[in-house]
Parts: structure tokens; C-alpha cells; sequence
């Protein structure tokens, strides 16, 4: 049994679940680069610059240093990007959601007129049929 909102429900459906998918693709990516950001900063506290020995060496660390410390740089305002796309999916999440179950209701609203109606009709026909009964039993 479908009522004028069931089309209309499926679709906000859709879309919810479709908004819900890349909150958690997001989320999920959010997560990847967190355990990256540790990673790279486990490594550049574990990092030793050379305090003696041949100076290009020593320059190479440095650079090396330098060179972990752009790339943390690089994750965290990538994280922060993520973050930011996190809440607006949230947002958008709740707003599809809320357009979802306001047309979900409107259907079982539908709904129930329109077994109200069922019960009225199969009222009056039981009447009828109540009536036609008395009447053949009158006439006997």
C-alpha cells in the first residue's frame, strides 16, 4: 500500500542515508590522518640531530627534521579541513533527517485517514447489512 508521500520518503531516505555515508567516509578519513599526525610526531620526537661528526650530515638532519615538521604541518591543517567537513556534514545529516521524518509522518498520517476511512465504510456496510437482515427477517 503506498500513499502520495511514500515516493516522496523514499527519496529524503536516499539522501539521508546518502549524507550518512560521507559523514562516516569523513569521519573515518578524520581517523586515518590523527593516527598519521601521531605517527609523524612520535617520529620527529624520536629524531636525534647529530651534535658532532661531519657537517653535511648535520645539515642532513636538519633538513630531514624540517622536512617531517612541514609534513605534520600539512596533516594538521588537513585534520582541521576534515573537521570542518565533518561538522557541515553533521549539519546536513540532521537537516535531512529532519525533512526525512517530517515526510514520514505525513504519510502515516496518510495512513490512518485513510484506515479511518476503511472503518467508516465497513461501518455502513455492516449497517446495511444489519438493516437488510432485520427487513428478510420481518418479511419471514
Amino acid at each position: 500500500m503506498q500513499s502520495k508521500f511514500t515516493p516522496i520518503a523514499k527519496v529524503r531516505k536516499q539522501q539521508r542515508d546518502m549524507v550518512e555515508t560521507r559523514l562516516a567516509k569523513a569521519r573515518y578519513e578524520k581517523h586515518e590522518l590523527e593516527l598519521e599526525l601521531s605517527s609523524t610526531c612520535k617520529e620527529i620526537d624520536e629524531t636525534k640531530t647529530p651534535t658532532s661528526g661531519d657537517i653535511s650530515l648535520m645539515n642532513m638532519a636538519r633538513e630531514r627534521l624540517a622536512i617531517i615538521r612541514k609534513v605534520k604541518d600539512t596533516l594538521q591543517e588537513q585534520l582541521l579541513i576534515k573537521e570542518t567537513e565533518i561538522n557541515q556534514l553533521r549539519d546536513k545529516y540532521k537537516r535531512a533527517n529532519v525533512e526525512f521524518e517530517k515526510i514520514k509522518y505525513l504519510e502515516e498520517q496518510d495512513f490512518a485517514e485513510w484506515i479511518e476511512k476503511i472503518k467508516r465504510e465497513e461501518s455502513l456496510d455492516m449497517d446495511e447489512i444489519s438493516n437488510i437482515l432485520f427487513v428478510n427477517k420481518e418479511q419471514n
